[in-house]
């Protein structure tokens, strides 16, 4: 909904108990059929029970300055609006708004047992009964409308698209064509989607603007399969339209069977790429297995983990994660691991971050300790008392912590030689030559070597719930599935919108590609912003962007990228 204070004002302001909404509905439809006497549709207020306002408003104070800036008032009279606190605060202030001359009061009798509730101070006011038979056109002409003789109508630009669970649409456009059948270039309707039927889950951004009189959908999808389906588009003061049928389809089984000439690797979990490629980490429930895709056939090495993995790093050429009860596991190239329980000293003993500092695998915890894993046996190499939950080393060997206050420490042997307030929710932190970038809840944070303070730079999304900060293109992400690709430089390259509660599993190292955990286990990739494939097993790309690990629930086969779209697609 538009703020007021950007809007020209609503012709007509709908005021209605919640259990009226349908009849209220139906109002507003009917109104947005017809024309001002400026030959435009009327714009109408209608909320839904508050639940229309922006988040975060004070209803009151909005509709303060919402009812001001409307023409008329119409109050749909039922025996159930006289019991609404909303619809009283409303009423009482639409009185005193008509009393000044600064709005006109229409009320509408809905049910005949209401007027005997209606309020002395508003009892002077005419009723339109919806029992007499012209009811709206009366009120119609009452409200200065008249019936659109020459009525615009939507318009789906190009035949109905293809859907897959999960996968982006192509680009959806809708326009705003006149009597002639040619687009009105000069509309400015916002054009909104829904399906028929309804609740076909439908994810994306479901309302854009008109640009040139067409307006551009291009982050759809559905999250469940559908048999069949029609896209429903909506304009105030133009025809509905629908696309013919679409049939929603399950993503196709992965490719693999024993015709393929592929790695396949006889663990199915949870699998990450090596630096090399060539080697490969499964975790099956508690068990971390090591694989080389030259011996596809058999294991180099493994171990379990005492709990659920919270954190995995990639070094030089070593992989290693850790769980929540303070294991950590280190994997070698030769496919040997190293397993170190770090959960000693009481507190928070939760590892907080990774980090490899060439062959030594770093760890901080919640505690605040500091541990290097580079021999035989554990050893502290910092206590930093306020708690870790970001650890880097940048060019020069300096230790980068960042606690759970939300400041960024730089260590130099042990000292202390500088601190950055940043934010108290840090989620991701990546050190190149001459910078370091760190993204938080609200912002992203550029250091340069030998700057006083970090460059802060505020993303187009905001309340970040994840991250995954990059050498080339670093990937965040809200909660509500919104996220952009930006570059070492804070310039944004691309935004994208997935499902609610989605979580980043890795990316190439350009971030073309991403992998993307869904709520319900499932995973997608993505490729430049648009979903491609979907898989109800865990799924993985390698640094370089050219292998895909994909598993069945039986086994993990390692194939190009291109062939596991094409794959992915194709039925068995």
């Amino acid at each position: 909904m538009t703020e007021p204070e950007s809007h020209d004002g609503w012709d007509v302001f709908i005021s209605y108990a919640r259990e009226d909404y349908q009849k209220a509905r139906d109002l507003a439809d009917g109104l947005h059929k017809c024309i001002t006497s400026r030959g435009v549709p009327p714009r109408i207020f209608i909320d839904v029970d508050r639940e229309g306002f922006p988040p975060g408003v004070d209803w009151e104070e909005y509709l303060e300055t919402a009812l001001p800036r409307s023409r008329y008032f119409v109050a749909l009279y039922s025996l159930r609006y006289f019991t609404k606190n909303v619809c009283q605060f409303e009423l009482q202030r639409a009185v005193d708004l008509n009393r000044a001359g600064r709005i006109g009061f229409i009320p509408v009798l809905m049910e005949e047992a209401a007027k005997d509730k209606i309020w002395f101070t508003a009892s002077k006011y005419n009723w339109v009964a919806v029992t007499h038979p012209n009811w709206f056109e009366t009120l119609r002409t009452a409200l200065g409308l008249r019936p659109a003789r020459n009525r615009r109508q939507l318009r789906f630009e190009g035949p109905p698209p293809s859907a897959v669970v999960n996968h982006t649409l192509p680009t959806v456009r809708v326009s705003v064509i006149g009597t002639d059948g040619t687009t009105v270039l000069e509309s400015s309707e916002p054009i909104t989607l829904t399906t028929v039927p309804p609740d076909s889950g439908l994810n994306g951004t479901l309302v854009h603007p008109t640009v040139h009189g067409t307006a551009t959908f291009a982050d759809l999808s559905f999250r469940r399969a559908v048999e069949s389906v029609r896209l429903l588009a909506r304009a105030p003061g133009c025809e509905p339209v629908e696309t013919a049928p679409i049939q929603v389809s399950p993503p196709a089984p992965q490719p693999a069977g024993p015709d393929r000439v592929h790695p396949r690797l006889p663990a199915s979990g949870r699998q990450v790429f090596f630096p090399d490629a060539r080697r490969i980490v499964v975790l099956d429930g508690p068990h971390l297995s090591v694989h080389s895709l030259d011996e596809p056939g058999r294991g180099q090495g493994g171990t379990r983990l005492a709990g659920r993995p919270r954190l995995w790093a990639r070094g030089r050429d070593r992989m290693a994660v850790a769980d929540w009860t303070g294991r950590v596991v280190v994997a070698a190239p030769d496919g040997s691991t190293h397993t170190a329980d770090l959960a000693r000293a009481p507190g928070l003993t939760v590892p907080g971050a990774l980090v490899f500092h060439g062959d030594t695998l770093l760890v901080g915890m919640w505690s605040g300790s500091v541990w290097s894993l580079a021999g035989a046996e554990p050893e502290t190499v910092l206590d930093h008392r306020e708690g870790v939950q970001l650890l880097e080393v940048d060019g020069e060997g300096r230790l980068l912590v960042g606690d759970l206050d939300g400041v960024l420490t730089v260590y130099d042997q042990g000292h202390v030689k500088a601190e950055y307030a940043l934010e108290r929710l840090l989620l991701g932190i990546h050190h190149e030559p001459g910078y370091t970038l760190i993204a938080g809840e609200h912002h992203v944070y550029r250091l340069d070597s030998g700057s006083e303070r970090p460059l802060v730079v505020d993303l187009p999304v905001t309340q970040l719930a994840d991250a995954l900060v990059g050498p080339d293109l670093s990937i965040v992400l809200n909660g509500e599935g919104l996220g952009v690709c930006f570059d070492a430089e804070l310039g944004v390259h691309l935004g994208f919108r997935t499902v609610p509660g989605a979580r980043i599993v890795c990316a190439s190292r350009d971030g073309r590609l991403v992998v993307f955990e869904y709520p319900d286990g499932s995973h997608v990739l993505m490729r430049d912003g648009r979903i491609e494939v979907t898989s109800a097993h865990p799924l993985a790309i390698s640094p370089d962007g050219r292998l895909a690990a994909t598993s069945d629930g039986r086994g993990t086969l390692v194939l190009p990228v291109e062939e596991l779209s094409t794959g992915a697609e194709e039925q068995p």
